[in-house]
């Protein structure tokens, strides 16, 4: 009975609903002078693929998502959809460096807000990733590719150029053409840890360590890649393409 009446003062409740908040935000930016291309992402989904110019094309989405009590009681924040509607992408020169971002970081870098980013950069470009939570996933891009990550996922598909990345939680798949690869090292302090090379597994100087694994792997060539996570897996396959060239 107690249930019960819990359950009809709730419905008894006023209920006041907001429509969520969904707005699409987007920039076409020249590329030249720029080398690297750096991009802050809260919550949600960023893709970066090379584009067909000398430009920087930029998509985001933003989302506005449910709060909820219980099983059937949800809402939107008015605050949230708000910030929503003022937020703006932010383009900052620092000499041959682009910075990326939302005008209001603060605001809508939370659980209400999801974030997805469409990004297409010239392949040259080196790509530099700060995510909080979610999925990052990067191909195609040969300048070479940073990328951090609390929670969630990264993606690398690159057909030459360094690359490293750090995940807290989470996973990390990455794939490389190069054929001049540099020193190489893999790490999961609880997790796995593989390297392949040419479809083969390649154990490396390092080892089990506690719950984790670690893998060293010399190399002479330019493209040093350095991958760690610290709780999940890492994967890393480098199958040089047919038609690759030398730096």
């Amino acid at each position: 009975m107690k249930r019960i009446a819990i359950l009809g003062l709730l419905l008894a409740l006023p209920l006041v609903v907001h429509a969520a908040a969904t707005r699409t935000l987007s920039a076409d930016i020249p590329a030249a002078g720029i080398n690297k291309l750096a991009i802050a992402v809260g919550v949600g989904e960023l893709r970066v693929t090379p584009s067909r110019d000398a430009a920087v094309h930029v998509r985001v989405a933003l989302r506005q998502k449910s709060r909820e009590f219980l099983w059937f009681f949800h809402w939107q924040s008015s605050s949230t959809a708000r910030e929503i509607q003022a937020a703006q992408i932010t383009r900052q020169k620092q000499g041959d460096r682009l910075v990326l971002s939302l005008s209001e970081p603060k605001n809508l870098d939370n659980d209400d807000v999801k974030q997805k980013w469409s990004v297409q950069v010239p392949a040259r470009l080196a790509v530099d990733i700060n995510m909080k939570v979610g999925q990052a996933t990067v191909t195609g891009i040969a300048g070479g590719v940073h990328a951090d990550l609390n929670v969630g996922e990264i993606d690398l598909d690159t057909p030459r150029g360094p690359m490293s990345a750090d995940v807290n939680v989470g996973q990390i798949r990455a794939e490389s053409g190069s054929a001049q690869h540099g020193d190489i090292t893999l790490s999961s302090t609880i997790g796995e840890a593989a390297l392949y090379i040419n479809g083969k597994r390649v154990g490396g100087a390092g080892g089990h360590n506690g719950l984790g694994r670690s893998i060293s792997f010399s190399g002479s060539g330019p493209d040093s890649m350095k991958l760690s996570v610290n709780v999940g897996e890492v994967d890393l396959r480098i199958a040089p393409h047919p038609n690759a060239r030398s730096h």
